[in-house]
């Protein structure tokens, strides 16, 4: 009887433990998947930028203006290509892989996009200054 009220306990654990590792990764999931979504913002911030910087540039041709337009647009470029590389190698379905691997390859993926989040709201603050400072603001 004890064996029995042991192997219960076990297969119980056992159970419990899967679930608990379950909600580790449906929350680290949900973590990752969450900052990208608030990242879709600063994406279309990315894209307001480069119409103004565009606008900037067709109102005054003078190289000085046309080479930080072009340096911003790359700034901004970069920031952007480097979402879209994310989320094009973003893999959310890690069905069949141990727990282990799962925490792993998301733990990953959230650095990854923590690091992209700085670079696109860097490019957006230091673009939206010189379009701000060459609009006279």
């Amino acid at each position: 009887m004890l064996k029995k009220a042991f192997i219960a306990l076990l297969i119980a654990s056992a159970f419990s433990a899967c679930s608990s590792d379950k909600a580790q990764e449906k929350a680290l999931t949900d973590s990752v998947v969450s900052m990208h979504d608030k990242m879709m913002a600063a994406d279309e911030a990315i894209m307001k930028d480069k119409m103004k910087l565009d606008a900037l540039a067709a109102k005054d041709p003078s190289p000085a203006v046309k080479d930080s337009v072009a340096a911003y647009k790359k700034l901004l470029g970069d920031a952007d290509d480097a979402m879209m590389g994310w989320m094009n190698s973003f893999n959310p379905d890690q069905a069949g892989k141990s727990h282990a691997d799962i925490m792993d390859y998301l733990g990953k993926q959230k650095q990854q996009i923590i690091k992209i989040k700085s670079q696109m709201d860097k490019a957006i603050d230091q673009s939206g200054r010189y379009i701000a400072k060459a609009n006279g603001k």
